[in-house]
């Protein structure tokens, strides 16, 4: 079967190559220089690091949010939007 190179590839194909990203699809000898033997997983450092990012996004969002909806606040109050509105008296 002939496909033109803007096709995507059948992903159900077994005739293409593994990933090489994946870590269960590595070399061996690449695998245990980065795990110590084990046949499995990621670096600890990796481990480490990504959870550090992690902390920093939560952490950078929640002041982020903070800092936003202090400043949704001062503009609802300058334009009273949070004063209680005016009743109208029906006329008889």
């Amino acid at each position: 079967m002939n496909q033109l190179p803007n096709q995507t590839p059948d992903p159900f194909n077994s005739n293409q190559p593994p990933n090489r990203f994946d870590p269960e699809n590595r070399a061996g000898n690449e695998l245990n220089s980065l795990n110590g033997n084990s046949s499995k997983g990621y670096h600890p450092a990796t481990k480490k690091t990504l959870q550090k990012f992690f902390v920093i996004l939560v952490v950078s969002g929640a002041i982020f949010g903070l800092v936003l909806s202090i400043g949704i606040l001062k503009v609802m109050k300058h334009y009273g939007l949070m004063n209680v509105p005016v009743r109208e008296q029906k006329a008889n």
